[in-house]
């Protein structure tokens, strides 16, 4: 559940950003450079989410052989 947890903090926090003044400098040229640069974050954090969660599924099953 932290997980779920901890994806609903970075949801909030990008709305946050969103509703605030473009305050974006360097190394972004713009607010939508930023905020693109921060999805892709978003994007790398849950496949490292998903690629552990399946890990785990794997292994708490037998392996039938």
């Amino acid at each position: 559940m932290r997980i779920m947890h901890n994806f609903v903090i970075g949801l909030v926090s990008v709305l946050k950003i969103t509703a605030a003044p473009l305050l974006y400098r360097h190394p972004y040229r713009t607010s939508a450079e930023g905020l693109r640069t921060d999805w892709m974050n978003i994007g790398k954090d849950i496949e490292s989410v998903m690629g552990r969660l399946e890990a785990e599924k794997g292994d708490g099953q037998r392996r039938e052989e």
